[in-house]
């Protein structure tokens, strides 16, 4: 302690506080990227192996598929912009919507009055409540693009539960803590399902009359969300229309494709499975993917088509991601990971192979059963 003597008369009293006594908040500098403390070495980028979460939640945040956390997808305000343009429709009640953009926004907002309501919102329940801040039923194009605020409404539920107690945790929560604090409604320390899905999860359970916003009992063109292949794909007509017997038509009908799904069983022993599809650049390919496999001795050593259940990667693997996850090829070209994605793009033109991501396969015990259909680029003209 001490004192200094001011040319007013007046003494005012110092006091040093040392580094074991002061408060902790005070001496942490603000974070400079999202994930920051799972940055073990400093380089700026998050490896599966620094990753503390989920596999699936990885993904989520690995927009660009590299095995790695870098650049935009750790800018705190950084948010996966993907352009509805050209997205793929998925036939699925919980379909996540990812164009976090003031167009993105317009396109939603079919009466123009710069809101989104619950009858214009034709995706998961759980992401409207997650970017409705104020609770309002509605969301603004403040709340929608979400700049301000990482409320990290990529991650379900589920992938943010890693140990599945059916809680989220502040230890299990990747996004900023105000985020956490407006979603715990009971301030309890902990998000319940209900707080962060709502009491029942996925989109209206009918989707087509969601989207029928002037209920004339067809789609147009406008009504649509996604790529114009992909409404192209479902007027089988051709009249510039969508029914709701086209709306629920799998897009693979009146298009040349593979069929209603082939069915594949992948050895988790075998490096590569043939599918028995050929496949050409810009098919989409949907998988349905179920079943464990037991990666070495260890017989806790589990893995899904998401991969390992620790997260653990093999070194030398075909694909830089976690262990035991479902891969692909196509014909002699790379690797590349499925997991527990519903769909992707072919990359390239030939043979479709799967197999599992690991490094040492005579150990192996078990398969994954996966159904695979294809919807051919040419139909989306």
């Amino acid at each position: 302690m001490g004192k200094q003597l001011l040319t007013s008369g007046v003494i005012v009293v110092t006091c040093a506080v040392s580094g074991a006594d002061a408060a902790p908040q005070d001496r942490r500098a603000p974070a400079q990227m999202r994930f920051e403390v799972m940055d073990s070495n400093g380089d700026r980028q998050i490896s599966r192996q620094e990753w503390r979460g989920s596999p699936r939640s990885f993904d989520v945040h690995d927009w660009n598929g590299d095995g790695r956390l870098a650049g935009e997808e750790l800018r705190i305000d950084g948010r996966r912009q993907d352009d509805f343009e050209q997205a793929d429709h998925t036939p699925s009640r919980a379909e996540r919507y990812m164009s976090w953009t003031a167009r993105g926004f317009a396109n939603l907002d079919h009466d123009g009055n710069r809101r989104v309501t619950p009858d214009e919102w034709h995706y998961d329940r759980e992401t409207f409540l997650r970017a409705d801040r104020n609770r309002d039923g509605a969301l603004d194009q403040t709340e929608f693009v979400g700049a301000d605020m990482d409320d990290d409404r990529g991650d379900r539920f589920d992938d943010l539960d890693v140990d599945r107690d059916g809680r989220v945790e502040r230890r299990e929560w990747h996004a900023s803590n105000d985020a956490f604090a407006w979603l715990d409604r009971n301030r309890d320390g902990v998000l319940s399902r209900t707080e962060v899905v709502g009491e029942t999860d996925g989109v209206q359970s009918d989707q087509f009359t969601s989207l029928d916003m002037n209920r004339d009992g067809r789609l147009a063109r406008d009504e649509w969300h996604w790529s114009s292949g992909s409404f192209a794909a479902r007027d089988l007509n051709r009249d510039g229309w969508l029914t709701r017997r086209e709306f629920a038509t799998t897009a693979q009908q009146g298009a040349q494709a593979a069929g209603p799904g082939t069915a594949v069983s992948v050895d988790s022993r075998q490096r590569w499975t043939d599918a028995g599809l050929e496949v050409r650049t810009g098919d989409v390919l949907t998988f349905a993917s179920r079943g464990n496999v037991q990666m070495s001795t260890d017989t806790n050593d589990i893995a899904s088509p998401a991969g390992s259940r620790t997260g653990r990667g093999a070194q030398q693997a075909p694909v830089n991601a976690v262990a035991g996850a479902l891969i692909g090829r196509i014909g002699d070209g790379a690797p590349f990971l499925i997991g527990d994605r519903t769909s992707i793009t072919a990359p390239g033109t030939g043979r479709l192979q799967l197999g599992v991501n690991d490094d040492h396969l005579a150990d192996n015990r078990g398969d994954f059963e996966v159904t695979v259909e294809v919807q051919r680029r040419g139909a989306r003209r």
